[in-house]
């Protein structure tokens, strides 16, 4: 008892310098890893193979399965190892909420070279890492070289600003907002794996154009990303690459924003761009 004690204190303290390490190596350094970032729905084990080929993934990599977001977090885990398994053989490790003061789980995330975020709640994702190492490690992690993939309410956190679907003056949840206030959008800190860029997902199917209206003249100096269902944006380098089957649609650049009555949004101009799959546009730094 006494060794295993002594190993979590000193494994936790390892953290926690490394922590505060990759805190300040990420301000002024590029990342090595990507981003992979779903748009939610049906995930083909074409764009799974894709996740794969972007970690350059191979026999005995580690793949953590982080189940933070959802509610059903053993049936969130068994869907995406069972994927995950039929295409490669292996079994993800499962991190769930139980596993974010878990010194062996900590390093398992440390140490994968793919950390898959499922689907959920972003709002609960972010509420359960709250006072743990878990977002310095993924930050650190994506910085070092590992791929972070996520879907759903795992792309949604990726965001430094990030939506968490709920209005703030239109309070009845809808899947898109009923509303263009200003005000109205309701903003929670992500992980931070973007700074300049807001993400939306499930963003055709469910029509969500006036949350990102919403977002883009909140923040105009952001770009505003509109993925759809069973798509993907890979990002490295500065630079998106779509994959999968759908779009993703790039809100950006809003020339004179004003309000009206009740903070009524007004805007003479929105660059909208819609990218499809093998196309590749700039991403804001």
């Amino acid at each position: 008892m006494r060794i295993t004690a002594r190993y979590s204190i000193l494994f936790l303290l390892f953290v926690f310098l490394q922590s505060s390490y990759s805190f300040s190596y990420a301000q002024g350094k590029k990342a090595k890893g990507k981003l992979f970032i779903i748009g939610g729905g049906s995930i083909s084990d074409s764009l799974r193979m894709e996740l794969l080929r972007s970690a350059n993934w191979k026999k005995g990599d580690m793949i953590v399965s982080v189940t933070l977001a959802s509610g059903v977090s053993e049936e969130s885990f068994a869907a995406a190892n069972k994927a995950f398994n039929r295409l490669t053989g292996e079994t993800c490790v499962k991190f769930d909420s139980g596993a974010v003061h878990d010194p062996k789980k900590l390093d398992s995330l440390s140490k994968a070279k793919i950390i898959y975020l499922g689907g959920g709640s972003q709002s609960r994702f972010m509420e359960l890492i709250e006072g743990t190492n878990v977002q310095q490690i993924i930050l650190q992690a994506y910085y070092n070289g590992a791929v972070i993939g996520g879907t759903s309410a795992g792309a949604a956190v990726m965001s430094k600003k990030m939506l968490t679907g709920n209005g703030l003056r239109d309070t009845a949840y809808a899947s898109t907002f009923k509303i263009l206030q200003k005000g109205n959008l309701e903003l929670l800190t992500g992980l931070g794996l973007l700074d300049s860029v807001i993400i939306d997902q499930h963003f055709v199917v469910r029509s969500r154009y006036s949350r990102m209206l919403s977002a883009i003249m909140e923040f105009p100096a952001y770009q505003c990303f509109g993925i759809d269902e069973s798509t993907a944006v890979i990002v490295h380098d500065g630079m998106a690459k779509v994959v999968g089957e759908s779009q993703v649609l790039v809100f950006s650049n809003p020339k004179d924003i004003h309000t009206g009555k009740d903070n009524a949004f007004a805007v003479s101009s929105v660059q909208l761009s819609v990218y499809i799959a093998g196309e590749s546009f700039a991403i804001k730094q």
